[in-house]
């Protein structure tokens, strides 16, 4: 009976072992699949951005017309038809005219550009929350519940779609000491975003109205993007 009791013990201690090293595995690999992953879906963007491109390319050349950057996007709508999902992690698709006078796809995730791309992404971030608390507005001002938050500690944000994710906007009564991407700044990490409203904690602005945004911050890892009501937009994305 010992010598069983000493076999279970040690078949139960190998088990153990197993799965330590399973787990352990598993944690090394995560990295490594995350980087595979995103270089698949990059490459993968990268040709369908060229097909995007070729066709606004054909467009113009067949048309020789100037279109504006909402007639560029139903001819890439013709072209390619499923044009919101050309890149295969949803990055938000933006048209910028070379200098030639024709649109070229940009990519918020995948661009080489970083700067651009925070810029853009910036600026399409504001836009969208700035949608998003008009609707607010509008649900408040006839009557639909307002939605707040459970606990009085937790910040009060908005979501807003993009790059296929919701990123959620941070109300705060003062200036973020956030200038650069969240990789060169300590208690940030990853994509963030923050917002001010004039009349609201420090914030005020002859620019804008009581309630409207007058600060907004967007940060990747690499930059920032900061927009004042009374400044523009500015950071290290301006640079």
């Amino acid at each position: 009976m010992k010598l069983l009791s000493r076999r279970g013990g040690i078949n139960r201690a190998t088990i153990i072992l197993l799965i330590l090293i399973g787990i352990m595995l598993i944690i090394i690999a995560i990295p490594s699949w995350k980087v595979f992953r995103y270089r698949s879906e990059k490459t993968a963007c990268v040709q369908a951005m060229k097909s995007a491109a070729d066709g606004l390319i054909i467009d113009y050349l067949g048309n020789l017309k100037d279109r504006s950057v909402e007639e560029a996007q139903l001819v890439l709508d013709e072209v390619m038809p499923a044009r919101d999902e050309l890149c295969p992690a949803h990055g938000t698709i933006y048209l910028i005219k070379n200098s030639q006078g024709i649109y070229e796809p940009f990519c918020g995730i995948h661009a080489d550009d970083k700067k651009l791309r925070c810029r853009l992404n910036a600026s399409r971030a504001k836009t969208l929350l700035e949608g998003e608390l008009e609707k607010a507005e509008k649900e408040k001002k006839y009557g639909a519940e307002e939605k707040t938050s459970s606990k009085k500690d937790e910040p009060v944000s908005t979501g807003v779609y993009l790059n296929g994710q919701t990123l959620e906007c941070v109300l705060v009564s003062e200036e973020e000491d956030l200038h650069r991407g969240t990789g060169l700044t300590a208690g940030y990490d990853g994509i963030v975003a923050f917002y001010g409203l004039d009349g609201e904690g420090s914030f005020s602005s002859n620019k804008t109205a009581e309630g409207e945004i007058c600060y907004f911050i967007y940060a990747d890892e690499s930059y920032a993007a900061i927009w004042r009501a009374d400044k523009g937009w500015t950071g290290t994305a301006y640079d």
